[in-house]
């Protein structure tokens, strides 16, 4: 709109970007195609701790959403580790649960090792 370039970002950027934008999106959520997302968002938050089926779940959904929809990785590996973190801020002290992922994979043009991480604390949501 101003007539500029526009920001370019290297390819590992990119897929990383995209990896973001699978992780927390929730099926449906997206309006073109409501496959794309994952099903980590029809969990129940509310669980002391999140069992093996649960995970096991999470993950493989996550990794069928990159399998369809991330084209330029393959060999993929998901790794999600649950963990209780304290948070000092004023305004939300307390212990929280924290969810993070791992993903790391090999991009196909190039034969390049990529490792993505994201967390985010949820029970109520906030990202890192």
């Amino acid at each position: 709109m101003s007539k500029k370039d526009v920001k370019k970002c290297s390819l590992k950027e990119s897929i990383a970007h995209h990896l973001h934008l699978m992780l927390t999106t929730a099926f449906g959520e997206l309006q073109s195609d409501a496959q794309f997302g994952n099903e980590l968002w029809d969990e129940d938050f509310d669980n002391v701790s999140y069992r093996n089926k649960q995970k096991e779940k999470i993950l493989l959904s996550l990794g069928k959403t990159i399998a369809r929809f991330e084209k330029r990785i393959e060999k993929v590996k998901i790794e999600m580790r649950v963990q209780q973190e304290e948070r000092t801020s004023h305004s939300d002290p307390g212990m929280k649960r924290k969810l993070e992922f791992t993903i790391t994979a090999v991009i196909s043009a190039t034969n390049e090792p990529i490792t993505y991480r994201d967390g985010f604390f949820i029970s109520p949501l906030a990202y890192n």
